[in-house]
């Protein structure tokens, strides 16, 4: 087998693989993943196989979406009760028991599609962004 088989055969672009688990990863933490996830958008998407563009485009959207939810939930916590307060627990409560829930799931799908090198679209953004399925 010469070099060049070999490398075909075995290469393999995991960056839609790790675009999705920074995006998982900003389910939890909020904010530091979305900046990592921005960074490696700019470095990373250039180089990177149309399958895996589809992965970072809908992570980035997808992570857009949950950090702005999260965001205002809590600027509607600390502009009305505070923070030391029922509201702003229920708030968060319906961020962890809903938001992240249906996230993840979606997050560990196109995980494990980004692993295979397969593509994988998100029921609304996916649409809006007019990836193939």
């Amino acid at each position: 087998m010469n070099d060049q088989n070999y490398k075909e055969k075995y290469t393999h672009d995991y960056t839609g693989a790790v675009a999705m688990a920074f995006f998982m990863a900003n389910l939890l933490f909020i904010g530091i993943f979305y900046l990592i996830l921005w960074a490696f958008y700019f470095f990373a998407y250039k180089n990177a196989s149309q399958v895996s563009k589809n992965h970072i485009q809908q992570a980035l959207w997808a992570s857009t979406l949950t950090t702005t939810i999260a965001v205002v939930l809590a600027g509607i916590a600390l502009m009305t009760t505070g923070f030391a307060s029922v509201q702003a627990l229920i708030m968060a409560e319906v961020y962890l028991m809903v938001v992240v829930p249906l996230f993840m799931l979606l997050g560990i799908l196109g995980f494990t599609k980004a692993i295979n090198e397969k593509n994988f679209k998100f029921p609304i953004i996916g649409n809006l962004l007019g990836i193939e399925k």
